[in-house]
């Protein structure tokens, strides 16, 4: 799989000792390859960018939810694509922000 999102990441949600408390991608999504562009606005101290991160998924993903840490980020929008698909482009529906646990989730009309 290959998602482009809009802005900064880093992924989500697993369990064990270690990740108590921590937002962690699941066991069956490993990613590969991040692709990250960024131009700054050093007037504003801020910054605007593009990444790409290329995944490797297990059979039995089914989620339609994808949750990433986003502290300090906003997000204009998330897509996916599958590696041998490229043309098929699958927007997120809806993107939603914890502001307690600093994530965002990308929710998208079907199970990736």
């Amino acid at each position: 799989f290959f998602r482009k999102i809009d802005h900064s990441t880093t992924m989500a949600s697993s369990s064990s000792d270690k990740a108590a408390g921590r937002v962690l991608l699941p066991l069956n999504i490993d990613p590969t390859r991040y692709d990250i562009t960024l131009t700054p606005d050093l007037t504003a101290f801020t910054f605007a960018g593009i990444t790409t991160i290329e995944l490797t998924t297990a059979h039995d993903v089914s989620t339609s939810t994808i949750i990433m840490h986003a502290k300090e980020l906003c997000f204009a929008n998330a897509s996916y694509t599958v590696k041998d698909q490229p043309a098929d482009v699958h927007e997120a529906e809806e993107i939603s922000f914890n502001m307690k646990s600093t994530t965002v989730s990308f929710g998208f009309a079907s199970p990736i």
